[in-house]
């Protein structure tokens, strides 16, 4: 009896099971026509998750081609260009700085959108925030070869 038991154990460990892809849909069928054969669905319920033939993980539900899924992020890069914008906080002026760019194109703006300077400046020449309110304003600020990065100043 034990014997029995140990082969139906061993027998019962051995069969495997097999993924395929399938629809689950509230409608469809099959129309055969000699040795033609056509499955239909409609209203698929169900999106399953495949993957593509370079191993990476796709989604699909049948109807499209399986779209590829990448990690969306909502970081963006920061461009390293050495530009110094200082002192800050400030109350009155602002001065930008970089080692071999001379003059810059600079927009501030609050933190609305509302753009309240648009110029081209040279390096080390005072940018006067004087008559802005107390807060935070963001700077953009584009070198001679076309470089932009955004920093943000404290106007007290």
């Amino acid at each position: 009896m034990r014997k029995l038991f140990i082969l139906m154990f061993l027998s019962a460990g051995l069969s495997a099971q097999s993924i395929s892809k399938q629809v689950i849909a509230p409608l469809g069928g099959t129309v055969s026509n000699g040795n033609n054969q056509l499955s239909y669905t409609t209203g698929e319920i169900v999106i399953g998750s495949m993957t593509a033939e370079d191993g990476s993980f796709q989604l699909g539900n049948g109807y499209y081609p399986s779209l590829n899924l990448e990690v969306l992020s909502i970081d963006s890069p920061t461009t390293n260009l050495l530009v110094k914008i200082y002192p800050n906080p400030t109350k009155e002026v602002i001065f930008i700085s970089h080692p071999s760019s001379n003059s810059f194109k600079v927009f501030i703006s609050d933190l609305t959108g509302k753009v309240l300077l648009q110029n081209v400046v040279g390096k080390q020449e005072p940018i006067n925030i004087e008559k802005y309110p107390t807060g935070t304003y963001l700077i953009n600020v584009t070198t001679e070869d076309k470089k932009t990065n955004s920093y943000k100043i404290i106007k007290q």
